[in-house]
């Protein structure tokens, strides 16, 4: 993963139907499949930190994804380093892909007026349909990268010696 900044696209899968509570946004119910989250890192540390921090699962959860992280498995990332935020028109795009629903609107935009940031599909969405979908909105839209990105580890406690 790159440390410069861009827009990024999380890949979680659920397991099981949960029933979360996320902050003052409201309460999402899951339903087993793929959840697509579009975020940006424009900040320090850009996509390396930002995708970094959404691999563990939070104790103090900042943002709405932190709450949704605690019940998913992060599969995968698709990201690009366009010095250009393109979160908005990837939320576009997303919410176009075939078989695409919003879980709770308002989910990951509640700075912008899209209707949500947060995507739920039956199955993991084809990374070549987004790719192809996005071409045609934002011509000139530098290379957009998948990459697997397991979740880090829980760390292991080892026992002093005495």
């Amino acid at each position: 993963m790159h440390s410069s900044s861009g827009t990024y696209a999380l890949q979680l899968r659920c397991s099981a139907p949960r029933r979360l509570e996320i902050g003052r946004l409201g309460t999402l119910t899951t339903r087993q499949g793929v959840y697509v989250y579009v975020g940006s890192a424009f900040g320090p540390g850009g996509l390396s930190a930002r995708v970094g921090h959404h691999r563990r699962v939070s104790s103090r959860p900042r943002w709405h994804v932190d709450y949704l992280r605690s019940v998913t498995e992060l599969q995968g990332c698709w990201y690009t380093t366009d010095p250009q935020c393109r979160e908005h028109e990837w939320a576009t795009v997303l919410r176009e892909l075939s078989g695409a629903s919003i879980p709770l609107p308002g989910f990951g935009s509640s700075d912008c007026s899209c209707p949500s940031h947060l995507f739920y599909f039956p199955s993991t969405p084809s990374v070549r349909a987004f790719r192809r979908r996005l071409a045609v909105r934002c011509p000139g839209h530098q290379e957009v990268r998948a990459e697997r990105v397991p979740t880090q580890p829980e760390p292991v406690e080892v026992p002093a010696n005495k």
